[in-house]
């Protein structure tokens, strides 16, 4: 939430009919009007070539395909596509080998399959809006022949361009990334919130390491808030002690969903987990991020009983919502996703602590009370959360501690006060 308060504001008040509220209208079209279909290759990463899947409507009745798109994996082989129908989707993979784009006979493929063995569309349907895959690779798999001959018809009628939707997202699991790149600048955290779902099929999202993995080191996970950035953590991750600790951090599209966030952020974490088997991962995140890192805390160690994540500390999170969201939701032309579970008594607010984490996880509660005068905010507050949303009781009664300090709602992710006393509870963590 570093920009909430004046950008939403402001907007929503001021501008109403603002060309950001008309991107996100677009937006939030692919987002109502969309189907997901969520998967991993399993051996992708052994391949040691780049890994293509391919998502194809394919009627087989007429033998037509009638739209398809095409995405390359990365690092741990997740992806995510986005499709218009339910109808007659089928998901496929293959090892580029020649590295020419295309799948060529005798490249190791993926299909899905049905329970016979029988390659078959994926079910999707009103009630079930996503589903999960999981495939390997194999050299003796093959397509289908009419499969292939719809798709070369679709491509040579219709065109490359017009045949792909381009609405596959490469979802990052362990992505080495450089912190300057950028797809994490300001700007883009900016665009994250505005316009979520461009902004995945554009920049991808997902976990990102600085270094190689290095199994004697302990990974701390940054989390960012509302059109934040993993830029907002550089003095954070400084302050890290590289010798001991590995940072990682997620980027995700801010504009969406929250438990949509926190469901996304626990598969790329489970991934990893099942990769490399760590023993411990230490949680930070600010602002609304904060409020993420509990739905994705609570579902990693309590839905499926992970134990290796022990610290949380979190910096200036509105735990009971905020001011700014209630009024987007009621006044503006189009509602930003995340609002609608920022606005306080929201469904995902009201349902955030009925379960505890004290006694598994050890939560360092931090908030900020440097006030600034606000047309929205109480007296008391950061310069863009009520301190009053900060200390709500049930977040500080799940605390192993609460913490305040005289920064404000940015300033504290460089204070030099709040970052030592976070390294210091790290480091007091067991290893």
């Amino acid at each position: 939430m570093t920009r909430f308060t004046t950008l939403t504001l402001s907007t929503v008040l001021i501008l109403t009919s603002c060309a950001k509220f008309r991107d996100l209208g677009k937006d939030l079209k692919l987002l109502d009007d969309d189907y997901r279909i969520a998967g991993v290759i399993e051996n992708a990463d052994s391949q040691n070539v780049p890994v293509k899947v391919v998502v194809a409507e394919w009627d087989r009745s007429t033998n037509r395909v009638f739209s398809g798109d095409i995405v390359e994996v990365t690092t741990g082989g997740a992806f995510l596509f986005m499709v218009k129908s339910p109808l007659n989707q089928f998901v496929a993979a293959y090892a580029d080998a020649n590295r020419d784009g295309k799948y060529s006979p005798r490249e190791s493929l993926w299909i899905h399959r049905d329970a016979a063995g029988n390659p078959a569309p994926l079910d999707l349907g009103p009630s079930n809006r996503k589903v999960r895959v999981r495939g390997k690779l194999s050299p003796t798999e093959q397509v289908p022949a009419a499969l292939a001959k719809a798709i070369a018809e679709a491509v040579a009628t219709h065109g490359v361009d017009k045949f792909i939707t381009r609405q596959g997202v490469r979802f990052a699991v362990g992505e080495k990334a450089n912190l300057d790149d950028p797809r994490f600048a300001a700007t883009r955290g900016e665009n994250g919130l505005w316009t979520p779902a461009t902004f995945a099929i554009q920049s991808g999202f997902g976990i990102y390491f600085l270094n190689n993995y290095d199994p004697s080191k302990v990974p701390v996970l940054f989390i960012h808030g509302a059109a934040g950035s993993p830029q907002d953590w550089r003095f954070a991750m400084e302050k890290l002690d590289r010798k001991t600790y590995q940072p990682w951090f997620y980027v995700y599209p801010s504009g969406m969903r929250l438990d949509q966030a926190a469901a996304s952020l626990n598969d790329a974490v489970t991934l990893l987990h099942q990769r490399y088997a760590f023993r411990r991962l230490d949680v930070v995140a600010h602002s609304m991020g904060g409020l993420v890192a509990r739905d994705f805390i609570v579902r990693n160690t309590l839905t499926d009983g992970q134990n290796y994540i022990k610290t949380f500390v979190s910096f200036s999170s509105p735990w009971d919502g905020h001011e700014a969201a209630a009024m987007g939701v009621k006044y503006a032309p189009e509602v930003v996703p995340s609002w609608r579970d920022m606005q306080h008594g929201s469904g995902f607010l009201t349902t955030l602590y009925d379960k505890r984490l004290k006694g598994r996880v050890n939560h360092h509660l931090f908030y900020s009370y440097r006030a600034s005068r606000s047309p929205v905010l109480p007296r008391e507050n950061d310069g863009s959360v009520s301190v009053a949303s900060e200390l709500r009781k049930e977040a500080q009664a799940d605390a192993v501690e609460t913490r305040g300090f005289d920064e404000d709602h940015v300033s504290i992710l460089s204070s030099r006060d709040a970052l030592n006393a976070g390294k210091k509870i790290l480091d007091a963590t067991p290893r």
